[in-house]
């Protein structure tokens, strides 16, 4: 038997004798009248009054016949000092059953140590739930970042920093969501399970419904079902919800992560850019009360205005004219140069791609909008009318990293049709990242779709990036990981 299943059957063996002496290891109430923030907050006017607490256990500290305890609440930790004086024959429970990570009530009154520290001087007790696997201590903790992430719920039970970085991200995402309701936004939710998997070009997860004996694919974008709510006569929308992509991981990649896309009827993507800075600018000063942000080696600035740069005159500045490389087999060579795998199935706009996200986006550190990329990568933006080959489109870029992409709504069903048969036969030929033919969604335009403008940022890396975490997983309570065997 190994060290912890010898440990669970030590601790069942005391919640078992807890039975035994009429004590319930797991009561389904308690009497709990203040939290440990309000103990601490309120001191001074508790001195007559009967304090009943909760917590989990983190700290036994035994001398003699007096023990001390220290329990956590999710507001903090406050000492308890039990007393075989106070306490008679009790006492000898804490000794014989509590152990770290248990879940305790006390009640008692309050007073302060010689040391300085506010403590409960326990008159009652019970135990409120038997932990049979061990807590390790804060200072040793999880070492391992595997294990920290399989067993997160013990890293955030040792972590109070932990536990505030998701409360930050909690923090962070509601002001978005103040914001946008603010700016009479409404927030919808649309169905993760389709026939198609459109808006994005990625590879999809496919599952099957039983009951309807059909293939579905879960959403890798929220943008169709939206614009679709304003084919039906909403004028703004959003939703934040989970997309998922069956696609690579990375420090800044998850398979499954949070969408907050929005859709605003007569808009264009001029005036989204505006009202992008001013959403950035609410939400950072808000959550972070500040617009920097240290990154490895930088420190990215998001005071706006952001600067604006040109699709084309980066790959000039990097020495590619596209109107010289405009072939399929001229780019795929640059990109072979540029030790890029060989991809047999990607035609120009993929090499277009994959060389911009080799050679141009690691390089643009600083917050900018990235504008006027080539139609044949953008099969849901809207054409220049200065510039057919061009379409009203931005990126936003910071750290080498994309952070939000915006454009100008196609809404044109004949044009739409024509780009998503494009997208098609590339699928066809075995781009799995192609997008999909979505006859329902062009005829939802065919009954007419006011000009509009539509945003989309990933939540997790837009947080991954301002927290100064090094892996997006670290601001995910739970990514998916490999099975542990």
């Amino acid at each position: 038997m190994s060290s912890i299943d010898d440990i669970k059957q030590i601790r069942q063996n005391k919640a078992d004798d807890l039975r035994k002496e009429g004590i319930n290891p797991y009561p389904s109430r308690t009497k709990r009248n203040m939290t440990v923030s309000q103990i601490k907050s309120y001191f001074s006017m508790l001195k007559n009054t009967l304090a009943d607490v909760t917590g989990r256990i983190m700290a036994i500290r035994p001398h003699g016949k007096i023990t001390f305890l220290d329990i956590q609440d999710e507001t903090g930790q406050l000492q308890l000092f039990f007393s075989y004086t106070d306490l008679g024959e009790k006492y000898d429970l804490i000794e014989r059953y509590y152990d770290i990570g248990d879940f305790i009530e006390a009640s008692g009154g309050v007073f302060i140590t010689k040391a300085g520290e506010i403590t409960l001087k326990v008159e009652n007790f019970t135990m409120l739930t038997k932990a049979l696997r061990a807590i390790p201590s804060e200072f040793y903790g999880l070492k391992d970042e595997e294990e920290k992430i399989r067993r997160r719920y013990v890293e955030l039970a040792i972590s109070q920093d932990k536990r505030n970085l998701f409360r930050k991200r909690s923090e962070f995402v509601s002001s978005i969501r103040r914001f946008l309701q603010n700016n009479n936004f409404l927030e919808v939710e649309t169905p993760i399970l389709g026939p198609v998997a459109g808006g994005a070009e990625a590879n999809p997860f496919i599952t099957h419904h039983d009951t309807l004996a059909i293939d579905l694919f879960l959403r890798i974008s929220l943008e169709l079902p939206l614009k679709r709510l304003l084919v039906a006569g909403y004028e703004k929308v959003f939703e934040i919800g989970k997309v998922f992509r069956n696609e690579g991981m990375s420090k800044q990649h998850l398979q499954e992560f949070s969408e907050l896309e929005f859709y605003w009827a007569y808009a264009d993507y001029q005036q989204l850019m505006n009202f992008i800075e001013s959403l950035f600018a609410h939400a950072l000063m808000e959550t972070f009360h500040t617009f920097q942000f240290p990154y490895e080696d930088h420190i990215i600035d998001f005071s706006t205005p952001w600067k604006r740069v040109d699709y084309d005159t980066l790959f000039k500045e990097n020495g590619i004219d596209l109107t010289i490389y405009n072939s399929k087999e001229n780019l795929r060579e640059l990109g072979l140069s540029l030790d890029l795998c060989d991809d047999l199935n990607g035609d120009k706009n993929r090499w277009i791609d994959r060389i911009y996200k080799k050679i141009i986006r690691p390089n643009l550190i600083q917050p900018c909008f990235l504008l006027n990329h080539p139609t044949i990568l953008s099969p849901l933006a809207k054409q220049s009318p200065e510039d057919p080959d061009k379409v009203e489109r931005f990126q936003i870029l910071a750290a080498g990293m994309e952070l939000g992409n915006g454009f100008s709504e196609l809404n044109d069903p004949k044009e739409q049709r024509a780009r998503f048969s494009i997208q098609q036969k590339l699928r066809d030929s075995g781009d799995s990242e192609a997008q999909m033919m979505d006859e329902d969604f062009l005829e939802a335009l065919e009954y007419g779709m006011p000009p509009a403008a539509g945003f989309g940022t990933g939540i997790d890396r837009l947080f991954f990036l301002l927290s100064g975490s090094n892996n997006i997983r670290d601001v995910v309570f739970f990514p998916t990981l490999k099975d542990e065997d």
